[in-house]
């Protein structure tokens, strides 16, 4: 009978990897640098987000490329998790960091030269790895977005 069960357990866990839907981003609506220090940088991307599962999907890791006016300019990392509703289409403020040692050259000269622009071409891709009912799933993603500077 319990090999039954866990054969039983194995199938619905592998099945269910079929009723996982895609998440999909679709558009950043603002991005702001938090904190600045010897040791890294953090910021704040507010995104829209997509969950078209009937259930809710926490978002527990991210890892991207950041690129600014397409200059590699370092990796992001999810400093806390994101949890998307069910059925959702919301924007969400997803906070992220990147340490110095992770920020390729020309950072500092990228950042200081969008300032005197009126706008900066902000690319973001990578995997955001979801977990929801028991499973997780990783989902490639890319940002692709003009942010006009204030």
């Amino acid at each position: 009978m319990r090999i039954i069960l866990f054969i039983a357990f194995i199938a619905l866990s592998f099945s269910s990897c079929n009723v996982y839907k895609d998440i999909e981003t679709q558009g950043v609506s603002d991005i702001r640098i938090t904190k600045m220090s010897d040791k890294g940088i953090e910021a704040e991307v507010d995104i829209k987000v997509l969950n078209p599962n009937n259930f809710k999907v926490s978002i527990v890791a991210v890892d991207a490329d950041i690129y600014v006016n397409n200059k590699d300019v370092g990796d992001a990392r999810l400093r806390k998790k994101v949890i998307l509703g069910k059925k959702s289409n919301d924007i969400h403020t997803i906070k992220i960091e990147g340490d110095y040692t992770d920020m390729k050259g020309g950072l500092l000269q990228t950042l200081i030269g969008g300032l005197f622009s009126q706008s900066m071409n902000i690319k973001v891709e990578g995997t955001m790895k979801g977990k929801a009912l028991l499973t997780g799933k990783s989902f490639y993603f890319q940002v692709d977005q003009d942010v006009k500077m204030n």
